[in-house]
């Protein structure tokens, strides 16, 4: 059996899911769109600073109060395939793949809550 300091050491080298989400106003179709190299980790953050009303968009927080929950969605957008590149490539990808996705949602009508297209 392995110990604790094992398996945290193992956790922490794992390679977690990296890419583009949104946070998406369903009701006025504007969107929070972002990157991370922990997918997982970041939408389970967006949904409990939503809640809490701590998110650092004022805008996005007012929307959510006025229009509720079930009117947002937190979803992922696309994803990297990691292989073994190094943190500033992976951050130079999701960039590239942020703004792929900045301009097609633009050509798709959507407005953006941190993004001035």
């Amino acid at each position: 059996m392995q110990d604790k300091k094992q398996l945290t050491k193992d956790y922490k080298q794992q390679k977690q899911p990296a890419g583009v989400y949104v946070v998406h106003n369903k009701a006025d179709n504007k969107m929070y769109i972002g990157t991370s190299k922990n997918l997982p980790a970041v939408i389970r953050r967006f949904e409990f600073t939503l809640q809490m009303g701590s998110f650092p968009y004022q805008e996005l927080i007012d929307d959510y109060k006025k229009l509720g929950k079930d009117n947002f969605e937190i979803k992922v957008l696309d994803e990297l395939e990691l292989k073994n590149e190094t943190d500033k490539e992976i951050t130079a990808e999701l960039n590239e793949l942020e703004e792929l996705w900045i301009e097609k949602l633009n050509g798709d009508g959507v407005s953006f809550y941190n993004k001035k297209v």
